[in-house]
């Protein structure tokens, strides 16, 4: 089978890191994959795709609009699909799933099967409500040149279908997946408590929120791994017990961290949290999205509303518990290593592409 992914940018983060663990294995190991993937805006850090794929750069495919640039994307991409024939193009991403279904659909190749991956959505957190409801009327008319969708989380689910999205046609719900050894790194000991979040830095993320939680808790010690539109600002504003990192491996992030935050107000299932948990970590954890397919509440963290004091709250019980910390921590490496293995990932993907092959 050949399957043609296309993604707007490789930028390091969540859906970078699903195409990644979807080559990673032996699941797809006699098929041909391919990556399509656009250029990152100037403040993003490209991460670096996995061996497996057959990798071609479609520069023009940028997150921002440009109407020329996106023009030129539409013809690069449905002249690759002409000359490739892929069995699947499976779509990432916003951009790249409108211009990417868009040239299958132009391409002429009707074998050709499409499969749109939503990773999350754009129905609130991001932009006003007439560019959202323009982003709602598009996606429902592109939900003709699609056969297939695949969704990120059970929540996620849900909030589309609520805004009459996804409501016909064949629609699998499909959780990240990661191989342990990815993550095989030996926790370190430490007595001292830190607190890690790890993320772009754009205001959907909410960075500012972190920081006024690191405010109210002036004798805890906060990290942030990442980059982003919102650095600047930050490090103009930053309390003295906030330590911004960049982009760091996960692992070694995690590994000696004592409680993870998340302080997004969207979010489709965070890998962040799901790396964190696979080393033994517990979250408090804004409950946005799909956060609720990942955190139990009170079993593997907290989740709690998006006010800054709640939370702060929740940091606080867990810093001054070690007893807590520690049950929540082993439940978190439990659960994450038992439903987010890469192989039920990779099986629920092939079993998914089989329903348009066979």
């Amino acid at each position: 089978m050949k399957i043609l992914h296309i993604i707007t940018r490789f930028n390091a983060g969540g859906t970078a890191t699903w195409l990644n663990q979807l080559a990673d294995g032996e699941t797809f190991a006699e098929d041909q994959m391919i990556l399509a993937f656009g250029t990152c805006s100037k403040n993003e850090f490209e991460a670096t795709p996995h061996s497996k794929y057959k990798q071609f750069r479609v520069s023009n495919l940028r997150r921002e609009i440009s109407p020329l640039r996106d023009l030129a994307a539409l013809i690069h991409l449905t002249f690759m699909i002409r000359k490739l024939r892929p069995d699947i193009v499976n779509t990432h991403t916003l951009k790249a799933g409108l211009i990417g279904r868009l040239a299958c659909f132009l391409s002429g190749k009707k074998q050709v099967r499409v499969i749109h991956t939503v990773h999350g959505h754009l129905i609130y957190g991001y932009f006003n409500s007439w560019v959202t409801k323009s982003i709602l009327i598009l996606e429902k008319i592109w939900e003709s040149l699609t056969d297939g969708f695949i969704v990120a989380g059970n929540v996620l689910l849900k909030e589309l279908k609520s805004k009459g999205l996804l409501n016909k046609g064949n629609v699998a719900v499909i959780l990240p997946g990661f191989r342990s050894d990815n993550l095989n790194v030996p926790r370190s000991e430490t007595f001292e408590i830190k607190i890690g979040w790890i993320g772009r830095l754009e205001q959907i993320k909410r960075p500012d929120r972190l920081i006024e939680i690191a405010r109210l808790l002036p004798d805890l010690e906060f990290f942030m791994a990442g980059s982003g539109d919102l650095e600047g600002q930050l490090l103009k504003n930053l309390p003295a017990n906030v330590h911004l990192v960049g982009w760091v491996s996960p692992a070694l992030f995690w590994s000696d961290k004592s409680i993870g935050l998340l302080t997004s107000d969207n979010e489709a299932t965070p890998y962040a949290i799901i790396e964190g948990n696979r080393v033994g970590v517990p979250f408090v954890a804004t409950n946005v999205g799909s956060v609720a397919d990942v955190v139990l509440n009170e079993v593997n963290g907290f989740l709690c509303g998006k006010d800054a004091e709640l939370l702060a709250s929740k940091v606080l019980l867990l810093a001054n518990n070690s007893r807590l910390r520690k049950t929540l921590g082993e439940n978190a490496r439990k659960m994450s290593t038992e439903k987010f293995s890469t192989e039920r990932f990779q099986g629920e993907h092939r079993k998914f592409y089989s329903l348009f092959t066979s």
